[in-house]
């Protein structure tokens, strides 16, 4: 049998994927040094190898995935197993339940947070293929759960797709009703904003305008840009009122030029004529955001609205 070192020399001089492949398979099945392990995953998880995994390849990564599970000291912050599930999600067999179920139960708590919010997101992708009413529990246990990532709202983002796939909608609005204020408020806010975009065309309206009003009331951007999504790609004309009073109404102006291009590139005539009108009135402050709006308008009167909002620069 070749040695480790002897494995990770020819790896790194592999010139084929497949070999790249096996050799990082080989050399993963033998060793527990951090730096044949990253380098290892690193390779598998690639674009270019990831494609060449296959059944016959579960055992090794689940082998080594448990043995990481029967002593969560030797991977304090889930990482190792986060690659590795994500690996057998690849693969994408239904006996790997167990590790998912292991992954949404694995929290490592530091003294301000917890560190292993990606490995519960991809567990629960991988639980959603396998069991999806269980899976749609733990995302409604995840959605606006204390340990939600401040940096890529995990594993509640995952969770908002889950329900949102499965077409159970309801914990979504709970969460909106009850702790999306908090999360937005908490540097949080794309997680409310993809909770609006995931309620979906059927959900009525007269439920979307409390909560459209709440949130405009917080002028929280990322969480806003989710409500201008929802209103202009599902077309809820009986909101576009609202839509205009929240792009002009924001104290953020980076906002305001992302809803008035929404505008412009909805391909909506109601809206082009909404975008037009305003320009005619905007504030002086306000008129390079309409030209970059406008600019990619497609109405007949764009032209002569760009000349006009041109002149008053």
């Amino acid at each position: 049998m070749a040695s480790q070192a002897d494995l990770y020399a020819r790896l790194k001089i592999a010139d084929t994927p497949m070999d790249k492949c096996d050799l990082a398979l080989d050399l993963l099945a033998q060793t527990n040094s951090r730096q044949y392990l990253d380098e290892c995953l690193r390779l598998l998880l690639s674009d270019a190898v990831i494609v060449f995994l296959e059944d016959k390849h579960r055992s090794i990564l689940r082998e080594k995935c448990l043995y990481y599970y029967e002593d969560g000291k030797r991977d304090k912050a889930g990482m190792l197993r986060e690659k590795l599930t994500r690996l057998l999600l690849h693969i994408g067999h239904p006996d790997d339940s167990d590790i998912y179920q292991l992954g949404v139960e694995t929290y490592y708590l530091q003294p301000i947070d917890d560190v292993a919010q990606n490995l519960r997101a991809v567990a629960l992708a991988g639980l959603a293929t396998v069991d999806l009413s269980l899976a749609c529990i733990y995302a409604t246990k995840f959605l606006g759960e204390e340990y939600t990532s401040v940096f890529n709202c995990e594993p509640a983002m995952t969770a908002v797709e889950v329900l949102s796939t499965a077409n159970n909608r309801l914990p979504i609005y709970q969460f909106l009703l009850h702790q999306g204020e908090l999360m937005a408020k908490t540097k949080r806010g794309e997680l409310t904003a993809k909770a609006f975009e995931s309620l979906g065309a059927n959900f009525p309206l007269q439920f979307y305008r409390p909560l459209i009003e709440t949130y405009q009331a917080l002028d929280m951007p990322t969480a806003s840009i989710g409500i201008i999504n929802t209103i202009i790609e599902n077309r809820f004309g009986a909101l576009y009122d609202t839509l205009e009073d929240m792009i002009l109404s924001t104290k953020d102006d980076d906002l305001r030029r992302y809803g008035l291009v929404m505008m412009s590139a909805s391909r909506d005539d109601d809206l082009a004529n909404r975008l037009l009108r305003l320009a005619r009135f905007a504030k002086n402050n306000h008129v390079p955001l309409f030209i970059e709006a406008v600019e990619v308008c497609n109405h007949p009167d764009r032209d002569v609205t760009l000349a006009q909002l041109q002149k008053r620069l």
